[in-house]
């Protein structure tokens, strides 16, 4: 499996989102995050995403009769894959966040100022120093709000590309 049919897929994109921001859990505390997700459904992909090697068990104990799994992103896998096929990763991640506008501006009750829709791109300097303390404070304050059950469930995402500054 490639990277980008991960992207492409909106439960495994969302699995990966979700460890990226945690580093690892375990596949209950994945269910918890992702609770709109039917729990047959979400173990059927990560044991998918386990069996093509784009995840790992770091852990694995026996609790009460039951195996208990702690599961990170291989990120070797996801290194190499996302580095030979740039272009075709950053198209299925673009194409499931359209996917995602779409399906919300096609229902009944579309109100973007209500629902606090927001589509922003700011360009800043920064040392690659400065901006490492940039992305651990961005998920310090997502962690914030990450496991709140409380509220409207909300997509966000992050892109960062390096600029082509024309002279």
């Amino acid at each position: 499996m490639k990277i980008s049919d991960v992207l492409s897929n909106p439960v495994r994109f969302r699995i990966f989102q979700y460890l990226q921001m945690n580093g690892e859990a375990t596949t209950k505390q994945i269910s918890e995050g992702l609770d709109d997700i039917p729990v047959p459904t979400l173990y059927r992909h990560i044991n998918r995403l386990l069996s093509e090697n784009l995840l790992i068990v770091k852990d694995e104990r026996k609790v009460r009769g039951t195996v208990k799994r702690t599961i990170a992103i291989n990120q070797e896998v996801w290194e190499t894959q996302v580095n030979g096929d740039l272009a075709d990763s950053a198209y299925q991640f673009f194409m499931a966040l359209y996917d995602s506008f779409r399906d919300y501006s096609s229902g009944d009750d579309v109100d973007p100022i209500r629902d606090m829709l927001s589509m922003r791109t700011i360009m800043v300097r920064m040392t690659d120093e400065a901006f490492g303390s940039f992305i651990q404070e961005y998920k310090g304050l997502l962690a914030k709000y990450q496991d709140s059950q409380e509220g409207r469930l909300r997509s966000i995402s992050f892109v960062s590309a390096p600029v082509k500054e024309v002279e």
